[in-house]
């Protein structure tokens, strides 16, 4: 069991060695490449992590305040959701109504593996499959981006 101390130095240097990782990717030259809000240019929409003591997520979001562009961009992106698993390559989870540990709601498409930051054995896996799912989103994103952008941006 960890105290407050050592968790939050475990969380720190786990998201400074995916950081780190991420680096390294081909192409990109040792510029650092960033998801985590990643500007998506929809506002309200955004590629997230999210790895905490039982699972590791990659998930695109749809958070925006109001819930009605909320629910109006989920149904657009669910009406391609054939086109967006076939760019992300497998079939994903779809939650309208996801709720986070703060309790508040979002819509989520996202996919996710076990996993618990805390323990430093399993972070060589949750850190492939968190790098590996986030390319995919990514480009799954983009080849609906304009799609998505089309009347509904503001």
């Amino acid at each position: 069991m960890h105290n407050l101390e050592e968790t939050k130095a475990l969380r720190l240097e786990f998201w400074q060695r995916l950081n780190n990782r991420t680096r390294r990717l081909p192409g990109q030259k040792g510029r650092k490449k960033f998801w985590i809000y990643n500007n998506t240019s929809i506002k309200g929409l955004d590629l997230r992590f999210d790895v905490d003591r039982e699972k590791a997520r990659v998930a695109l979001e749809i958070n925006h305040s109001k819930e009605e562009r909320r629910l109006q961009l989920f149904g657009k992106l669910e009406a391609a959701k054939t086109l967006f698993e076939e760019a992300f390559g497998e079939a994903l989870i779809w939650d309208f109504a996801y709720e986070k540990p703060t309790g508040e709601i979002v819509c989520r498409v996202y996919t996710e593996c076990d996993g618990d930051i805390l323990d430093e054995s399993k972070w060589p896996d949750m850190m492939h499959f968190l790098i590996d799912k986030m390319i995919r989103m990514e480009t799954a994103f983009l080849e609906l981006k304009e799609y998505m952008q089309a009347k509904i941006n503001e």
